[in-house]
């Protein structure tokens, strides 16, 4: 179904509606007052073998009574007759279906019905929305697809929202009048098509400005990605909320790094690379969506805000402090253009508060607001007030924002510090001049810094790779294992240029102390069982030991406890231990995760995560936002460490994971320790595919 044209779906030229009724209240009347409510051009035939005409339309009994063949067909039924449905509007010859039923239950033949209904829909090769679905709203093409009532009088608009939730759907369909789309679908189970295949559609359009994306799964990551990646090149925002987010799995993890980056953590960086704006609520999606759909790119710059309250401004300085939104320094042209305005007291600053007295408001708050779009510094604008409709006060504003944003092409919004103001009638004369009101200070910080990420996004191409020259024999070296023991772990790294202590594997208490006395005294001593994921836990480690006698000590123990099979390695010493790990996740493949290690690694929550193959140089400019960095770069006068060779060593990790991504299923190097001359991995761990 990858890149198939959904037209007759979405934007079909006749449709017939099975199930549709005139009984009051119905699901089957919903239907068919809500597809005869659009503005809908094509024919729109009900088809209830129960009535012959109804609600000024005439009515058919079956599919094969109507006058034409149908491109898209509704099936408004009980799940026990929809398998014949199905079977019909196949035998009709449709191109497309829509289920709005859960599908739960058997079929005659005593077989899953949702498994019936998707190899039925597949072998017959035809579109299917839903089942499960809410069906949709194609506000440019005028049609209503849904079983729900809604509110008429949606307007044609630019944000497309794909949802894997009707109820989302019904919730962005059925309040909130600001909002305009040009499509709202609700994808149900996806049988055939996929929320990629509607943005694939949605890109295709001229009217779409912005898609939101509400998900509960990805289907075909391959082809999510590639539709992804067209809308950035378009430079049309994405805004995804996606639900089941919470790490099940983060207790029953092999590996600190299984632990610490989990499925969600994979799937957000791999959104992020895509330039998706990731949000954790629907009013932040709103927001977002809103703020996008004006359609304005944000200037060179940071943000600037204006406001009627002191205190106000301070809550919207403590957020963007918090969501790392910054303020435009104002040039001294505009703080001399504002000062003058300002009552006593009052400063030339941003963000502005420029209420003080209240007086000559409206010229102070014109001239302000214009003369901080004016300032070459200024990304974008926030107008703040807890605006509502229906007092003089706000209708003076109302009027300043109109004036300033027809005279701008910088972004400007109205922005309400609390989210249950009394406004739907002045939201909406300000969405008919295309300036958005964003309500929550919180949402709407988060939909400006947005707005500036999607401007300043730069998407660094994938580098280089060429497999490792003797891969065939590295690959027959560890497919056949479960789990890579430290000794072959050591090897496999060398392969990749990955520093190692010099190391020996022995089993008998001679050839370990053989092995000490050539490896040169101190040394450390680990149980070489390739199945224990923590071996400090388990008394598996023995470290500086110094001498003869401390060797056999700690052979002795070592083996009694956990087996002969040891590895004997040099000491070696460093500054700070870090750690590299990858976890190869089922949609997107093999991500690596670096960050600090050791027992920081558990006490410390910062991370890097990273998509291979990746070079040192981009790992290098990652990890410049971690704060631990600083102690690698020579923080208050400390002596500089291997950064490069940290980063250098990650990128290596990154050639072997893309190597190996049918075999490794997690990875840890932890530690690996950091001098001023070199990054050395201490401890491996390997677990291989089933």
């Amino acid at each position: 179904m990858k890149g198939v044209d959904i037209r007759p779906l979405i934007a079909p030229n006749s449709i017939a509606l099975v199930g549709a009724s005139c009984t009051k209240d119905s699901f089957g009347r919903a239907m068919l007052n809500m597809a005869l409510s659009g503005s809908f051009k094509g024919k729109i035939y009900p088809v209830n073998p129960k009535y012959t005409d109804g609600l000024g339309c005439r009515f058919y009994s079956t599919l094969s009574d109507l006058p034409e063949t149908v491109e898209h067909v509704v099936l408004a039924v009980a799940n026990e007759r929809l398998e014949n449905a199905l079977i019909n509007a196949i035998e009709h010859k449709v191109k497309a279906v829509t289920i709005f039923a859960d599908c739960n239950g058997q079929t005659h033949q005593g077989l899953p019905l949702k498994d019936r209904l998707k190899t039925i829909a597949k072998e017959a090769g035809i579109l299917l929305c839903g089942p499960n679905s809410m069906g949709f709203h194609n506000l440019d093409h005028g049609l209503r697809v849904t079983p729900f009532p809604s509110p008429k009088g949606l307007i044609a608009g630019s944000i497309t929202a794909i949802l894997q939730s009707g109820s989302v759907m019904g919730a962005l369909a059925h309040n909130d009048r600001r909002l305009r789309f040009n499509l709202l679908v609700s994808t149900g189970s996806e049988y055939a098509v996929t929320a990629a295949d509607y943005i694939n559609w949605s890109l295709s359009q001229s009217t779409t400005k912005v898609i939101g994306l509400f998900l509960e799964s990805v289907r075909d990551p391959e082809y999510f990605l590639s539709v992804l990646r067209r809308a950035r090149d378009q430079n049309i925002p994405v805004v995804l909320l996606k639900v089941g987010r919470t790490e099940m799995s983060r207790q029953m993890a092999l590996s600190h790094t299984g632990a610490k980056m989990g499925e969600h953590l994979v799937f957000a960086t791999v959104m992020k690379s895509h330039g998706v704006h990731l949000v954790e609520t629907i009013d932040e999606m709103v927001a977002s969506l809103h703020l996008f759909s004006q359609g304005r790119i944000a200037a060179s710059g940071h943000i600037a805000s204006i406001h009627d309250s002191g205190g106000e401004r301070e809550l919207l300085v403590d957020i963007c402090s918090d969501e790392n939104l910054e303020f435009a320094q104002l040039s001294t042209a505009t703080k001399s253009t504002i000062t003058p305005l300002l009552p006593a007291g009052l400063k030339a600053e941003n963000p502005l508060d420029a209420w003080g007295s209240g007086r000559n408001a409206k010229e102070t708050f014109l001239c302000a607001t214009n003369a901080l779009v004016q300032d070459e510094n200024v990304a974008a604008v926030m107008y703040v007030l807890d605006w509502r409709q229906d007092y003089y006060l706000h209708e003076m504003h109302e009027e300043i924002i109109k004036s300033v944003a027809r005279a701008t092409q910088k972004p400007i919004a109205a922005v309400s510090n609390y989210a249950l103001t009394f406004n739907q009638d002045l939201a909406l004369r300000l969405s008919e001049q295309n300036i958005p009101l964003l309500e929550g200070t919180k949402e709407a910080t988060i939909a400006f810094k947005n707005l500036l990420n999607q401007r300043d996004a730069s998407y660094e191409e994938k580098c280089e790779h060429e497999p490792h020259t003797d891969l065939k024999r590295i690959i027959q070296d560890i497919k056949s294992k479960g789990w890579i023991g430290e000794g072959e772990g050591f090897r496999l790294l060398g392969e990749y240029g990955i520093s190692t202590p010099l190391w020996r594997q022995v089993d008998n208490v001679v050839s370990a102390l053989s092995a000490a006395f050539e490896l040169g005294y101190p040394v450390v001593m680990k149980t070489a069982m390739a199945n224990i994921a923590h071996k400090t836990e388990v008394g598996g480690v023995k470290l500086n030991i110094a001498n003869k006698e401390q060797a056999r000590i700690a052979y002795t123990e070592l083996s009694s406890l956990l087996g002969p099979d040891v590895i004997v390695a040099q000491m070696v010493s460093g500054e700070i231990e870090w750690m590299i790990g990858i976890v190869n996740d089922r949609d997107f493949g093999p991500a690596v995760m670096i960050s600090p290690g050791g027992i920081m690694v558990e006490l410390l929550e910062e991370k890097v995560i990273l998509m291979p193959p990746f070079s040192a140089k981009h790992a290098a400019l990652k990890l410049q936002a971690l704060k631990a960095t600083k102690l690698l770069t020579g923080y208050r006068g400390q002596e500089e460490l291997a950064f490069d060779a940290l980063c250098k060593a990650a990128s290596n990790v990154s050639r072997l994971a893309c190597d190996l991504v049918d075999y490794i299923e997690e990875m840890d190097i932890n530690p690996i320790l950091i001098s001023s001359t070199k990054a050395v991995a201490l401890d491996v761990m390997l677990k291989i595919k089933k």
